[in-house]
């Protein structure tokens, strides 16, 4: 545990989206914290991408975030790093690594 704790060097953030609606029922979104974390964070290449984006145009870059779990994740929360805000869009708790969380964040530069 201690070596997998030694590659946990980046700090990420993650917030759920909240909606809020004004006196004039005006909709506005905002962000709310869900947790702090320490992580690995290392680029995916092409050739490690999905199979299903084989048939599209897809020019997000991707990143294998790996880190301890304990907070509650969802796919419609974003993750900051480094000044990105970066959409979540794969979540994956492997019982043969207990206690780790592996996610695919997105950064669609928007």
């Amino acid at each position: 545990m201690a070596e997998f704790a030694g590659n946990l060097t980046e700090r990420v953030r993650f917030e759920r989206r909240i909606e809020s609606w004004g006196s004039a029922a005006d909709r506005s979104d905002g962000w709310e914290p869900v947790g702090e974390r320490w992580a690995r964070v290392e680029p995916l290449d092409r050739a490690s991408q999905s199979a299903l984006l084989a048939d599209t145009r897809h020019s997000a870059r991707r990143w294998r975030v790996t880190l301890r779990a304990g907070l509650t994740l969802s796919l419609d929360m974003r993750m900051l790093w480094r000044g990105l805000a970066l959409t979540l869009t794969g979540i994956e708790d492997d019982p043969a690594q207990p206690g780790r969380l592996t996610l695919i964040a997105e950064d669609f530069g928007a």
